[in-house]
């Protein structure tokens, strides 16, 4: 993956064209299991994601869908480690008001499988701000989501600015990004999370499982896309402090750091 990013920075390429519908696919390379339980294996993650958005002049609207399979080879967890996720959302901006919302479904296969569901199931996150005066690139908030573990209300400060190096976003304490002009470059600083409802193999334990991870990721826009083409985004980065927190079945609940890890990702939009 980064042979393919380093030589397709040679090439002369258009200005980005928007897209309405996405492919991704990320790997993660193989996360190491905490010193203390040496008899484990390593834990392995990928992510596949599609998606579809609709810009307007107020904002946009987006439905997402990705699969992630994390693969705990250790204990009896009560879960099958093939985390599905649907959700409808988007951004709009209103005089001096920005609302970021987002709502849907995350669960394991199981519980569509058997149509066992539970109330966890059901999943969003929502943030509001507010800037301070007329044209001020400062805003203030307020969001809540599970970013930092079980679901909560943290204060926001969001500052965003253009200028002729590109486009620049700060949304403390959650993310940091970076955009070059024509948005060909993208830097990514962001705290990830979010929960799933869970059901073990005999559909009699429910639970959530909760992952969450700071991630950094550099991508890289290397073509724009055309009629017969899709646009194709390359990326790499790292997971850096993950956690994922589940219920066992021999050893209760179960708060585990699986360290850090590096990724790579691949992204097609028409």
């Amino acid at each position: 993956m980064v042979a393919v990013l380093t030589a397709a920075l040679a090439l002369p390429h258009p200005v980005q064209a928007s897209t309405d519908f996405y492919l991704l696919y990320r790997q993660w390379q193989p996360y190491d299991w905490p010193d203390d339980a040496p008899s484990a294996a390593e834990v392995t993650r990928s992510q596949r994601g599609l998606g579809w958005r609709h810009p307007g002049a107020a904002g946009e609207f987006r439905v997402d869908y990705d699969y992630q399979p994390l693969r705990i080879r250790t204990g009896e967890p009560a879960h099958n480690g093939h985390l599905h996720r649907l959700a409808f959302g988007g951004h709009w901006q209103h005089q001096l008001y920005l609302v970021e919302a987002q709502a849907g479904l995350a669960g394991t296969s199981n519980m569509f499988k058997h149509q066992s569901v539970h109330s966890d199931l059901v999943n969003g996150r929502v943030a509001m701000f507010r800037a301070v005066r007329e044209g001020s690139p400062l805003s203030l908030g307020v969001g809540g989501d599970h970013r930092f573990g079980s679901f909560r209300w943290i204060p926001r400060v969001r500052w965003e600015r253009t200028d002729e190096r590109g486009n620049w976003l700060m949304d403390l304490p959650v993310m940091l990004r970076w955009q070059s002009p024509g948005e060909r470059w993208t830097l990514q600083l962001e705290r990830k999370g979010d929960r799933w409802a869970t059901l073990d193999g005999t559909r009699k334990v429910e639970n959530a499982l909760y992952l969450r991870e700071w991630r950094a990721e550099l991508s890289y826009r290397v073509s724009s896309g055309n009629r017969r083409w899709p646009e194709v985004e390359l990326g790499v980065g790292a997971s850096v402090d993950t956690r994922v927190r589940y219920r066992d079945l021999d050893a209760g609940t179960l708060d585990q750091r699986l360290g850090d890890a590096l990724l790579a990702s691949i992204q097609l939009g028409w």
